[in-house]
């Protein structure tokens, strides 16, 4: 079954011609599928313990630390409950990876609402309760800290609930809840936190503050509830209890983009960029104290180094500033870039711990590449990847679109593309690449392209191991300024052969950043994807592996005269099929196992070419419809 949400960003800009495209703004929310992820890396550094006092913790290691409990019982007898253990693994038709959290080894708390496949309207609630309480006498200020692996679907929500006598916890409590005047009952992520449904990082560290329920407190009760229909897996380890710090200033974010709008692209070529980039970030004063003269600065260093810093300003407790301006930049040269984002006020003397008083984020200035992912220059600890692919929706295993939005300053010629696969790609898969406009039709789908490719190219087992595959365009071409998507159609052979692209989320990207179109009256454009490995090759020296001639092809009767022909191989393998008119137009497109029929009845008489291909070899023969 596919799980999708029904809404879509619609566009209405006219279609623009060949040569140019228009920009379209979208900061509109993505749009969450079920697409099974990969293992993501750890993003992020690990928030230090040392500064406070811990009053209470967990490594999971002792499941009798906690007490289970859900509203399942004969309502959805299908359900999980929490599962406290070494090595859980998800069920379900669209597993989360298991956290891969510090203490990970000797235990870790897991939901898998996905396993349930509760199709029905009843929400699940889904609780895990520390089974004894702890003080807190004599620490008014009090914060809970734990490692989190989380993927939000469509309707459920993540709480933290506080109780100080075991019996007044909340009991409809669901996802839409107003909590503003629950002063015991915290977002575990925030209502819109999660732009790409997914904790940008595996795991990622949560700090709530509770001191309005917690604070000075003989017995303190904490809770994790999950409640909802059918979502993903959540999973929690080193659950501790603190005591807040006095001092505390956390650099939350950062952001770095040479458009102005948001997008943040890893690679940048030196003609697209402007004279000025957009970057900001937000900080957090999470002390006890108010504090002062707060800074957000910048520091970017590199081939040509530049620098930014925000207005001082006085931050109450709890409090956040943003920085958000234009960074003037000199011409770029190119090569590696690392950004810097720090924090700093008056009182910074006096944190115990300043290590989250930064964020990194790199970006590259790269002439022979201009790319949407930072694949293999993110800081390190931060990168996160998960994929794509035809087999991430159970009813669009063939024609599935994938692309990534480029914003052209200046013209651009562009020669082909570079796509990341995943170790579970499959040789015979296939794919075609093109470019479109912004603007969508009607019906919400990709309109027409501006270019495609009129021939398929088939993965082979090489391009698997080597985990990407570069594919030249059949015509270089010349993008004016504008906004493009560029990406590729993929097919599977009907889920034989499936073919998965590499998804970078360490950088929460905007709106359709990447996209999904999903073919078929009833489905149209997703914002799903974040930052796909699909990167345009800007050298014409670019390397692609020559095809072979292929050889042993029979396509028969030639000439024609009723417009069915026969197509035999002498070896063994799969077939693309592609039959062009005269004009160089696709009038059909197929796959064959070595023997089939090609059925061109009703197509005008004339001369067609036939282009047969494998993963290695391709072959031209010519037939006459009379």
């Amino acid at each position: 079954m596919k799980k999708i949400y029904s809404s879509v960003l619609l566009f209405t800009l006219a279609f623009s011609g060949a040569v140019s495209a228009q920009k379209t703004a979208y900061q509109g929310p993505r749009i969450p599928a079920k697409a099974s992820l990969d293992p993501a890396t750890r993003v992020g550094p690990a928030l230090s313990a040392a500064r406070s006092t811990i009053l209470w913790e967990s490594t999971f290691a002792n499941a009798s630390d906690w007490t289970i409990s859900s509203n399942h019982g004969g309502t959805l007898p299908g359900m999980n409950d929490w599962q406290i253990g070494v090595d859980l693994q998800p069920g379900g038709d669209y597993p989360t990876p298991a956290i891969q959290s510090t203490t990970a080894g000797d235990g870790y708390a897991m939901y898998d609402s996905d396993a349930g496949n509760n199709n029905t309207a009843n929400l699940e609630r889904a609780n895990l309760t520390t089974a004894n309480s702890f003080s807190t006498v004599g620490y008014p200020n009090v914060i809970v800290e734990f490692e989190t692996q989380y993927r939000r679907f469509n309707n459920e929500q993540t709480y933290l609930v506080v109780s100080t006598n075991n019996t007044d916890w909340p009991t409809t409590l669901e996802p839409t809840t107003d909590i503003s005047g629950m002063n015991n009952v915290f977002y575990v992520f925030e209502p819109g936190e999660l732009t790409q449904g997914v904790s940008p990082g595996n795991p990622v560290t949560r700090r709530i503050n509770i001191s309005a329920a917690a604070g000075d407190q003989p017995q303190v009760w904490v809770r994790l509830l999950f409640t909802g229909i059918w979502g993903y897996t959540w999973y929690v380890d080193d659950f501790k209890v603190m005591d807040q710090p006095p001092y505390d200033l956390v650099m939350q974010n950062g952001f770095i983009s040479h458009t102005g709008n948001g997008e943040e692209y890893g690679r940048i070529p030196q003609s697209q960029l402007n004279s000025t980039m957009r970057v900001g970030g937000d900080v957090l004063n999470f002390g006890v104290n108010a504090v002062t003269n707060t800074v957000v600065g910048l520091a970017v260093a590199g081939p040509s180094p530049f620098s930014a810093n925000s207005t001082p300003a006085n931050l109450a407790s709890g409090e956040t500033t943003t920085m958000d301006q234009d960074a003037a930049i000199s011409s770029l040269g190119e090569g590696l870039y690392n950004g810097t984002f720090g924090a700093a006020c008056t009182e910074t003397p006096q944190e115990s711990d300043t290590d989250n008083n930064t964020y990194l984020r790199n970006f590259e200035v790269n002439n022979d590449w201009y790319s949407v992912d930072g694949i293999g220059n993110h800081p390190a600890g931060y990168e996160s990847l998960a994929s794509i692919g035809t087999n991430s929706f159970t009813d669009v295993t063939d024609g599935l679109v994938l692309f990534n939005y480029y914003e052209i300053s200046q013209p651009l010629t562009v020669y082909g593309l570079e796509i990341g696969l995943t170790s579970n790609s499959e040789a015979e898969a296939y794919f075609i690449p093109a470019i479109w406009d912004t603007t969508l039709t009607a019906e919400t789908h990709l309109d027409v392209p501006i270019f495609e490719n009129q021939n398929v190219t088939v993965l082979s087992d090489n391009d698997v191991t080597n985990g990407k595959i570069t594919v030249l365009f059949e015509t270089a071409q010349t993008l004016q300024p504008g906004g493009y998507y560029i990406g590729i159609t993929t097919y599977s052979n009907g889920g034989e052969n499936n073919m998965r692209v590499i998804d970078d989320l360490t950088v929460p990207q905007p709106g359709l950043t990447s996209g999904i179109d999903i073919p078929g009256p009833d489905d149209q454009v997703y914002s799903n994807g974040n930052a796909m490995h699909i990167r345009l090759a800007l050298d014409p020296a670019v390397s692609v592996p020559e095809l072979a001639e292929l050889t042993g092809i029979s396509i028969y009767p030639n000439p024609s005269t009723d417009g069915l022909l026969q197509f035999r191989s002498e070896q063994t393998g799969s077939f693309s099929i592609q039959v062009m008119d005269a004009l160089g137009r696709e009038v059909l497109n197929a796959r064959s196992n070595g023997s089939s029929a090609l059925d061109l009845r009703g197509e005008a008489a004339g001369v067609y070419s036939v282009r047969v291909s494998t993963s290695t070899a391709t072959t031209v023969q010519r037939v006459t419809l009379n």
